[in-house]
């Protein structure tokens, strides 16, 4: 269901036709509070509330569809009705929205998206609402084949992942600007539009959709985040993360970390090293590995902060980013007359673009999930000490939480020889590693595979 978010609000673009005013049959506006048609449309949108009350997480959105169709379908309902141009409540033509989002999407909005309509006939300064945007939803029965199946929950989820909900408010806090770490995105971002001085360059019987359209395509108008997709997984229990890459720059460590998630048993292997400079700036490999410092440590870390980064890590690629998450309001400029032309003059495509930084100081970190019982592993990768990327950094965040944690000790388990076979290390940039870094952490898995517990040390007997 990747890429499932959608608005209601329709992508709309600047410039359209001039022509002459329109009648009032050729232009669409609000109706006028405590008249019949206002009345009937007052009942119908309160029937439809109903519906959405009794309609299960786990339900059939079919009759939803229709009854939304019939709801555009009244006159007072116009404007919406223009602004909606896909197919009520789909995703695209082959799939339905699930009822979960569905759900979601009404009561975080919808419903006062629609309820908003029967307000702009009113005299008197008007409030528009912009409607959120549509979910992406993660569960097992909308993603069987999805590589967290095993741990997806369904849609009526229950008890299921319940214990994941902190993280989850945890997670999408971080993901807010407010609280994003300095560095982590664009703090010298242009301010959004006028949209009202937009809208004086169109004729007047088109100034209100191109008000509405420059606000649909400005992020900071609508209060667009990042998010992670509706529905729970469970914890991640048991089976091994094993983390490996480079930290650092000019002061660095290789290196390899393997965490067992069932009992928090941990195995550090790293080589550490200041790269070493030429007189030409170029770095001198073999004086950078001659300063080199290699060792392992073995003990354990907190359990709850281990499976909380494994968690962010599995769900890292499912956040969705520039999504509208609850109803918008904002006030109607004062002049500006509520009202859509009927024809398609001013439909347009919509504005696209995007920021991306990165620093020498940033590394990439492979990870990798080896379930219990042989399940197929699970792996990527991750930019480290601090990413653009919202889910990535909070993994940052997490991770450094869950090694502050670690404590020396006797290993409840013994090196996950097989595991470390089957992991690969991420690159180096070439100018701070010429000779690449597979010699240098090849060595990191002979460490540990070599390691000898000390005296009076049984992994996996007495271990922990």
């Amino acid at each position: 269901m990747a890429g499932m978010s959608v608005s209601l609000m329709v992508s709309f673009g600047l410039g359209w036709l001039l022509a002459a005013a329109p009648s009032q049959s050729e232009r669409i506006v609000p109706c006028t509070p405590g008249t019949s048609d206002w009345s009937s449309a007052k009942e119908e949108l309160a029937a439809f509330d109903a519906r959405m009350e009794a309609l299960p997480e786990d339900g059939e959105v079919e009759e939803a569809r229709t009854a939304m169709r019939v709801l555009l379908g009244h006159r007072c309902f116009g404007i919406a009705r223009e602004e909606e141009h896909r197919e009520p409540l789909t995703v695209d033509a082959e799939h339905s929205v699930p009822a979960l989002a569905l759900k979601a999407w009404w009561r975080d909005g919808g419903k006062a998206y629609f309820a908003s309509q029967l307000e702009l006939g009113r005299a008197g300064a008007q409030t528009v609402v912009i409607p959120p945007d549509l979910r992406d939803v993660l569960s097992r029965e909308s993603s069987p084949r999805h590589r967290l199946a095993s741990l997806l929950c369904p849609l009526k989820a229950g008890a299921c992942g319940a214990e994941t909900e902190a993280w989850r408010a945890r997670a999408e806090k971080a993901f807010r600007r407010e609280n994003r770490r300095p560095g982590t995105f664009d703090e010298d971002a242009p301010p959004p539009p006028d949209c009202m001085k937009e809208a004086r360059k169109q004729p007047s019987r088109l100034r209100y959709k191109a008000w509405r359209g420059c606000l649909a395509l400005e992020p900071k108008a609508r209060q667009v985040q990042s998010v992670l997709p509706l529905g729970r997984i469970r914890v991640p229990m048991d089976g091994w993360l094993v983390i490996r890459g480079r930290r650092g720059h000019y002061n660095f460590c290789d290196q390899l970390d393997a965490y067992h998630l069932a009992t928090g048993t941990t195995y550090r292997s790293n080589s550490c090293s200041n790269l070493a400079l030429k007189s030409d700036g170029k770095v001198d490999a073999a004086g950078t590995d001659a300063a080199r410092q290699s060792g392992v440590k073995v003990g354990r870390v907190s359990l709850e902060r281990i499976r909380e980064l494994m968690w962010m890590l599995l769900l890292e690629p499912e956040v969705e980013d520039g999504v509208q998450v609850e109803a918008v309001r904002i006030p109607v400029p004062k002049g500006l007359r509520v009202e859509w032309p009927v024809t398609d003059e001013g439909s347009g495509g919509g504005i696209s673009g995007g920021a991306f930084g990165g620093s020498s100081a940033q590394t990439t970190l492979s990870w990798n999930w080896f379930p219990p019982g042989g399940a197929e592993l699970v792996s990527g990768q991750f930019t480290f000490p601090y990413s653009w990327a919202p889910g990535e950094d909070h993994a940052n965040v997490l991770m450094t939480e869950a090694e502050a944690t670690f404590q020396e000790g006797c290993p409840a388990l013994p090196v996950p020889v097989r595991e470390l076979d089957f992991t690969r290390e991420p690159g180096v940039n070439k100018l701070d590693a010429p000779e690449g870094v597979s010699r240098v952490q090849d060595a990191r898995v002979d460490a540990l595979l070599t390691w000898k517990p000390p005296p009076g040390c049984v992994p996996g007997k007495d271990g922990g």
